[in-house]
């Protein structure tokens, strides 16, 4: 079972190694997994130094584990203050992953609007969900859940909201970007507990917005630390859904903002 550092270091380096099995829901790499390793790439290919301010996601195909892929990368624009990039996750002549990454520098403005903090309470509390073998995709392994509020995959829960921790288990460096956009994409998607019996349930499109940098400030966020999730379903019908969640530091200050089309498949025509 091979660490997130582990890739990120690798791909830094200029290395590809093909991803172990530990990663993956079934034979497929899970979402996060290469939508992160997309953007390692990107930052490697074309460093910045203005901050990631969003990306938008495509999941446009399965990257299966233990094979060889391979990334593109490429800068659709640069500007002075903004910069836009893309890379494409490959397999087989086959698109993965598309990512778009938005870099801004910061600018000087009178418009200052403070984001609400949450009151999340003792990092780690509530119920932990770890991993069971059959059950849970096998990449839970790598990551420490802590249900606070909302309900478990398939168990037709009422609720539509999830709240919880999150924390990498085996990573002792600096939370990056990179591990943020994996550890954020690892909470199965809540539409799962509205389900009455087990059905396989994806994203198709992410957007995920960071309003700060995970090493910002005087204590730089580390990949053990835990972070606060809150997520709902805004809407659903016709076999998709619509949800949006906050992603917040212990101390309850808002670090990112994140929006996903999913696609449920609890009923086959």
């Amino acid at each position: 079972m091979t660490s997130f550092d582990h890739y990120y270091q690798a791909l830094l380096n200029g290395e590809m190694p093909a991803v172990d099995a530990s990663w993956g829901q079934g034979k497929t790499t899970f979402g996060g997994m290469s939508a992160a390793l997309a953007l390692t790439a990107l930052e490697r290919d074309y460093p910045q130094s203005a901050p990631l301010r969003s990306l938008s996601i495509h999941f446009c195909g399965a990257l299966t584990t233990e094979q060889p892929y391979d990334i593109a990368t490429r800068a659709l624009r640069a500007g002075r203050s903004v910069s836009h990039l893309q890379a494409e996750v490959l397999q087989n002549e086959d698109c993965a992953t598309v990512v778009s990454a938005c870099y801004g520098k910061a600018r000087e403005s009178d418009v200052v609007v403070a984001a609400d903090k949450s009151a999340p309470g003792e990092p780690g509390s509530g119920t932990r969900l770890g991993y069971i073998q059959g059950v849970t995709p096998e990449f839970v392994r790598h990551i420490d859940f802590s249900y606070v509020s909302g309900g478990l995959p398939f168990s037709n829960s009422k609720d539509n909201h999830i709240h919880g921790w999150m924390r990498f288990n085996d990573c002792s460096g600096p939370l990056t970007e990179a591990h943020l956009v994996a550890l954020i994409d690892s909470w199965p998607p809540a539409t799962l507990q509205k389900l009455k019996s087990v059905a396989p349930c994806a994203s198709i499109t992410w957007s995920l917005e960071l309003l700060d940098s995970p090493s910002a400030g005087d204590a730089p966020l580390q990949a053990n630390d835990w972070l606060y999730y809150e997520v709902d379903i805004a809407e659903a019908h016709g076999g998709y859904a619509h949800t949006t969640a906050r992603i917040f530091r212990a101390d309850g200050s808002l670090l990112a903002l994140s929006r996903q089309l999913v696609v449920v498949y609890d009923k086959r025509s």
